[in-house]
């Protein structure tokens, strides 16, 4: 009996110290794995920053900055609500600076709030009493690590419905546009189509609201400010033509594309022009100002980018590439037919012409109402010419109907 029990006692023993054995150099293996990829990690964040070709913001960070941009991107896109412990202690700023570089590379991030950002206060409430939290929090792990904390939403209520519904809601707009474009081969004219596509779903907003800064904005709730219009023109172009950046002009964001082997400057909101010119309502009123523009003409109109931006020195433009911006006066006659003809096929009333020939407004309209008495007796002879820039000869043209001319 006594031999069992020690028989028993030693097996047990036994047990208890492989067991103990086990977990020691299971501990120590994760210890030292673990061990190795913060060693790993801490050396990427001292070495140089990286450069890409498609990420402009992410070139704009530090070593560490580009390290949590992709721990973050990674867990974003496997939908998981926290990273990886990180060996690193973020600061709120520095993190803000992160996020916004994550969401300024990649619109579709709507949903992640950067500009929300707000440690002690990280719910809003939009127009529509709306509630949630779509913003990103660091968690600091005994003072050396750190862990980042994604809550989509904020309420136990319907909260995650409302998610679920913003993002089928932005799946289907993205879907209008694909129907639109899928079958256009060339980039210049898909460019056009996105760029007319927003101008007319969007108006502009100066600030406020959950989305305005968003794609989502712009695409789905229909008011958006220059950086949301930005952010949906990127994501369309990137999506279905080539890569194209967001950038910061200080008080103004738009984009640059890479079209062909050259890349230009596109401001939507600038040429969205709400239905507005001269401070009068102007239905089906259309501009493509700042479609396709090379630095030396756009940057007559705007603040100098914020940052390294690709440079834009090739001359076409949506005027050029139409042959809409006649340099002869029988050039500005042929282009003015042109663009009548155009109008009258399409009943509708405006067109627009880039001329650097002197006293252009009068020229323009001569031509017009040319055209109009010699092709179109449908159309009055009532021609108005407005200019889109002080800086720029580009010019509107609005034309009119006899009909309406009577009715007045």
């Amino acid at each position: 009996m006594k031999k069992t029990v020690k028989k028993i006692c030693f097996f047990l023993f036994c047990v208890v110290f492989i067991s103990l054995v086990i977990y020691s150099a299971t501990s120590v293996g994760a210890q030292t794995k673990t061990s190795h990829i913060y060693e790993k990690a801490a050396e990427k964040m001292l070495g140089e920053p990286e450069v890409r070709a498609d990420a402009l913001y992410f070139n704009m960070l530090t070593a560490r900055g580009q390290y949590v941009y992709d721990r973050l991107k990674e867990t974003i896109e496997k939908g998981r609500r926290y990273t990886d412990l990180m060996p690193l202690v973020l600061g709120e700023q520095e993190l803000s600076s992160v996020v916004r570089a994550l969401t300024y590379d990649d619109p579709s991030l709507y949903y992640v709030n950067a500009d929300a950002f707000d440690l002690k206060n990280h719910g809003y409430t939009d127009s529509a009493k709306r509630s949630g939290k779509l913003v990103i929090l660091p968690s600091i792990v005994d003072g050396k690590y750190t862990r980042v904390w994604i809550p989509y939403t904020a309420n136990d209520d319907d909260s995650s419905k409302f998610l679920e519904k913003s993002k089928n809601r932005f799946k289907a707009s993205l879907k209008k546009v694909q129907t639109m474009i899928q079958d256009v081969s060339d980039p210049f004219l898909a460019a056009q189509l996105i760029h007319d596509y927003l101008c007319g779903v969007c108006e502009k907003a100066e600030s406020g609201g959950v989305y305005a800064d968003t794609a989502y904005g712009a695409l789905v709730e229909g008011r958006a400010t220059s950086l949301g219009y930005a952010k949906a023109f990127k994501l369309l172009y990137d999506t279905h033509v080539g890569n194209s950046f967001i950038v910061n002009g200080g008080s103004r964001y738009w984009n640059v594309v890479l079209c062909g082997d050259k890349y230009y400057n596109i401001d939507v909101y600038g040429d969205d022009l709400d239905g507005m010119l001269n401070g009068a309502q102007q239905r089906g009123i259309s501009s493509h100002l700042y479609l396709f523009r090379d630095d030396a003409t756009f940057y007559l109109d705007h603040e100098k980018s914020v940052g390294s931006v690709p440079v834009c020195d090739d001359k076409e433009s949506y005027y050029s590439h139409n042959g809409f911006d006649p340099s002869t006066p029988s050039a500005l006659y042929d282009a003015v037919s042109r663009q009548v003809e155009s109008q009258h096929r399409s009943k509708t009333y405006y067109f627009e012409i880039y001329t650097e020939l002197d006293n252009a407004a009068a020229r323009i309209k001569e031509a017009t109402i040319r055209e109009l008495n010699a092709n179109y007796p449908d159309y009055a002879d009532t021609v108005t010419v407005y200019r889109l820039s002080e800086h720029i000869p580009a010019y509107v043209v609005r034309m009119e109907t006899a009909q309406k001319i009577t009715e007045d």
